[in-house]
């Protein structure tokens, strides 16, 4: 009982912040050069883009989004500054997004002499942790890049030949963009934390659960990032926020029993969800709360219940969300696996590096403290999860419905 009343209680704190605070944003742009000119199409979100009303402005949103792309965006060609043809003009569109289009006059052969320099600090002053996704095209040749508050710029060569865009100079490029989408992402971490409280500090359980969570986060992010699968973002980033709280429901004495009692009337409560999005009074596919409704019940009821597999089934999620906007950047296909690769790489490293850092705090805490709080932390940090996991449920499921 104590347990769920410190969670209402968290609740209710983390209320009290916006409901996307905690979520990475994403943009995405592509650059088609024709000549000494380039055509460029800069897209994002609009829950991002209202991120922008934090600076003061009381624009329109796609006059905003302009604005925020003329300001902060900068392209150079050969090391000399490539000139606006006039202001980016903004549109919303379906979807959810809102999309600039700006061309840009570069000096007389400046394309042709050396690379093409992109620098972008889009969204960074409201969302440090923003990745920019951009692909630059000029006939069939192609280069790609993501930005990020750490490396904000790239230097784009399209005219390299294959041998110079090497498998390994990509996955090079790659895997620090990994390590940083877990490092930066404050779900992603919750839900590993949540992995390690589950398994008691079990070292063999944590390296299987973490190794599960990668192989599910690996294989729908190739499949998305190949076409065969369209996450919805709306409906991913509420699912992330489900799979934290109901890892963190089963951590600690009493687990199984705890899956056991609230299994049914969860389950009905996501059923009941199904039937409000068949009528179009709730937002996801009725398949997703039936689906999610039909696991809740299963679950306690002869479902194999170990860490390894909730962390494959769960890291099919997660990884739906960076394969959207990787999907954009349409990736010829020996660089796509090499980014693949890369990536994962650097979401492997980046886990093996929280896991260490939580399991070196909470060694040095046994060392410390003694006594019955210390036992206490993991039942207060479940809690804390729970509690999280579900506000992000609720807040995201009612932002996609608004």
């Amino acid at each position: 009982m104590n347990r769920v009343w410190f969670a209402l209680v968290l609740m209710l704190l983390v209320a009290a912040a916006p409901a996307h605070a905690h979520t990475r944003s994403q943009s995405r742009s592509s650059w088609t050069i024709t000549g000494d000119q380039i055509s460029a199409r800069i897209e994002a979100e609009s829950v991002d883009v209202t991120r922008l009303y934090a600076l003061g402005g009381e624009e329109a949103m796609d006059a905003m989004f302009a604005q925020e792309v003329a300001r902060t965006l900068h392209v150079s060609a050969a090391g000399e500054a490539c000139t606006p043809a006039g202001a980016p003009a903004a549109t919303l569109e379906p979807r959810g997004l809102v999309v600039a289009r700006w061309t840009l006059n570069c000096p007389a052969g400046g394309l042709a002499r050396g690379p093409l320099r992109i620098e972008s600090a889009l969204f960074l002053q409201v969302a440090p942790s923003h990745l920019h996704f951009l692909s630059a095209r000029e006939g069939a040749a192609s280069a790609e890049a993501v930005l990020t508050q750490s490396a904000p710029s790239a230097e784009l060569d399209l005219h390299a030949t294959p041998e110079q865009q090497s498998f390994w100079s990509t996955v090079a490029r790659f895997t620090p963009i990994g390590a940083e989408h877990v490092w930066t992402g404050l779900d992603h971490l919750a839900f590993i934390l949540a992995l390690v409280l589950l398994s008691a500090g079990d070292l063999r359980k944590i390296i299987v659960a973490a190794t599960g969570f990668t192989l599910g986060h690996t294989l729908t992010l190739g499949l998305a990032a190949i076409g065969v699968l369209r996450p919805n973002s709306a409906s991913i980033e509420a699912l992330i926020g489900f799979t934290i709280a109901f890892v963190a429901l089963g951590v600690g004495a009493g687990g199984k029993e705890r899956f056991q009692t609230w299994s049914a009337p969860v389950a009905l409560l996501l059923a009941l969800g199904g039937a409000a999005a068949l009528a179009g009074f709730a937002p996801m596919s009725p398949l997703i709360w039936f689906g999610l409704a039909a696991f809740v019940y299963a679950y306690p009821r002869g479902f194999p219940q170990h860490t390894a597999w909730l962390a494959l089934i769960f890291g099919l999620i997660h990884g739906c969300g960076f394969a959207g906007a990787l999907s954009e950047l349409d990736l010829p296909k020996p660089r796509l696996l090499a980014s693949l690769f890369g990536f994962n790489l650097g979401v492997e490293i980046g886990q093996v590096v929280f896991i260490a850092a939580t399991l070196l705090i909470g060694y040095g805490a046994r060392k410390l403290a003694h006594g019955p709080v210390l036992a206490r932390i993991p039942e207060f940090a479940a809690a804390a999860l729970f509690a999280l996991g579900l506000f992000w449920f609720t807040s995201r499921l009612a932002f996609a419905q608004g």
